[in-house]
């Protein structure tokens, strides 16, 4: 389904990629020790990200993130990004995996921006079952009273269960919020699990691409929620 900002009544967000991205200490620390001089811009390491989830993007693999090494071609994307070559990548790929837990607060202020506006908003992430966490001890929402921006659910993969891109991860999403599938816009960074995902569910969807990665794929994209949110609220 096209993104129609016009049509959009509630909005449902990705985690990694949108809020949180692979900590980038224990990967400057790693290239420090295998003698790869660290970045000195932390915009690279996102950059590192996304090239990850381009070569995801193009490769002929199963959808299922859980099957053994689906991240492969991502770590080696994510890696020689950074300068590290394949003498290194084995050892380099346990620093990527220490904890996603750089939270992009740019993106979270958005976040904010949106959720004060009065649009129902919801979460919906393949993860392991610490989404509602991640999102009250990262500062970004809670469903619920409490101190921070209120959603209607917090939908964690290992908890439903099923996993993007199956779409009946987003039916208790849709279902607290009230909303059809073709009002609703889902705002992720990858293309076989948001993407995909947002579009079985006949929902609309907006890839965040910061770095124009996916300039030849036919749906919406981003580069930061900023962009997104001034598009929906004008």
């Amino acid at each position: 389904m096209t993104f129609d900002p016009e049509t959009v009544e509630a909005a449902v967000f990705d985690i990694g990629g949108v809020f949180t991205y692979p900590d980038y200490l224990p990967v400057a620390a790693k290239l420090e020790e295998i003698g790869i001089e660290r970045p000195t811009d932390l915009v690279t390491y996102r950059r590192a990200h996304h090239a990850g989830v381009r070569a995801l993007a193009d490769a002929d693999r199963p959808t299922r993130e859980q099957v053994p090494d689906f991240w492969a071609l991502y770590d080696e994307a994510y890696a020689t990004t950074l300068g590290v070559t394949a003498t290194h990548l084995a050892e380099f790929r346990v620093a990527i995996r220490v904890d996603w837990s750089w939270v992009h607060r740019e993106n979270v202020a958005a976040f904010h921006r949106l959720v004060a506006t009065g649009m129902p908003v919801a979460i919906v992430s393949n993860n392991n079952g610490s989404a509602p966490d991640q999102m009250r001890n990262y500062g970004v929402c809670q469903v619920g009273e409490g101190s921070l921006p209120s959603v209607a659910a917090i939908i964690d993969s290992a908890i439903e269960g099923v996993s993007k891109p199956d779409p009946s991860i987003f039916s208790p999403a849709l279902a607290a919020l009230g909303s059809d599938p073709g009002r609703t816009v889902y705002i992720g960074d990858t293309v076989h699990a948001d993407v995909m995902g947002a579009r079985n569910a006949a929902m609309q969807v907006v890839q965040l691409d910061p770095f124009d990665h996916h300039a030849d794929f036919d749906h919406t994209r981003c580069r930061d929620l900023d962009q997104l949110v001034t598009i929906l609220i004008g």
